[in-house]
C-alpha cells in the first residue's frame, strides 16, 4: 500500500503540538497517564512522546487483517514499486489513445476509463507484478552493495604519487612537479 492520506488514518493517533490542550490531557488520560489542566502543554506533550506507541497502528490494516491479508507499505516516493500505478498508466494510456475526435466531454472520457478498465486481464496484473517484484529486487540489491562500499575505510594519501618531487610543495593535483 502507498503513504496516501487515506491508506494512512492511524487509529488512536497521538495528539501532536497542533493539539488542543484538553485534546491532549484527553489522550493521555485514554492510556491511564495522569494529567491535568494545570500542566504546561509542553509537559503534557513530553508525556505523549513517552507513552505513544514506537509504531503507528492504522485503520486499513485491521480491516485488511479481518480479510485475511496483510498490508505491506510502500516507502515514500517509490511509486514504482505499486502495481496499481502501472495500471493505472495503463487504463490513462487507452482513453488519452483513444480520446482523439469530438465530442471531448466528461461522459465518453468516462466510457473510455471504463472500457479500459474492462480489458485489464489477469496476464496485465501478473506482468506488472512481476516487473514491480523485479524492481524491488535490483534496487534492494543495489542498495545491499552500496551500503557494502560505504561500510568500507577509504584512506586517501596525497603524497602517494608515481611522480618524483623533491618536495611536498611540488604536489598538485596532477602529480606533476610544479615549475
Amino acid at each position: 500500500m502507498d503513504n496516501a492520506p487515506y491508506h494512512s488514518v492511524q487509529k488512536h493517533k497521538p495528539p501532536t503540538s497542533a493539539n488542543r490542550k484538553l485534546e491532549i490531557i484527553a489522550w493521555l488520560q485514554e492510556k491511564g497517564i495522569e494529567a491535568n489542566e494545570t500542566m504546561l502543554k509542553n509537559e503534557l506533550l513530553r508525556l505523549v512522546g513517552l507513552h505513544k506507541p514506537s509504531t503507528p497502528t492504522y485503520v486499513l490494516d485491521d480491516i485488511a487483517q479481518e480479510k485475511g491479508h496483510n498490508v505491506i507499505r510502500l516507502p515514500p516516493y517509490h511509486c514504482q514499486y505499486n502495481p496499481i500505478e502501472l495500471i493505472w498508466a495503463q487504463v490513462k494510456g487507452y482513453a488519452a489513445r483513444s480520446n482523439t475526435t469530438p465530442p471531448f466531454t466528461a461522459n465518453k472520457m468516462l466510457q473510455l476509463l471504463n472500457t479500459a478498465v474492462e480489458n485489464v486481464s489477469a496476464e496485465d496484473w501478473k506482468q506488472v507484478v512481476t516487473k514491480c517484484r523485479k524492481l524491488m529486487e535490483e534496487d534492494w540489491e543495489r542498495d545491499v552493495r552500496f551500503d557494502n562500499i560505504c561500510d568500507q575505510e577509504f584512506i586517501i594519501n596525497l603524497k602517494d604519487c608515481s611522480s618524483d618531487f623533491e618536495s611536498d610543495s611540488e604536489i598538485d593535483l596532477g602529480c606533476t612537479p610544479l615549475e
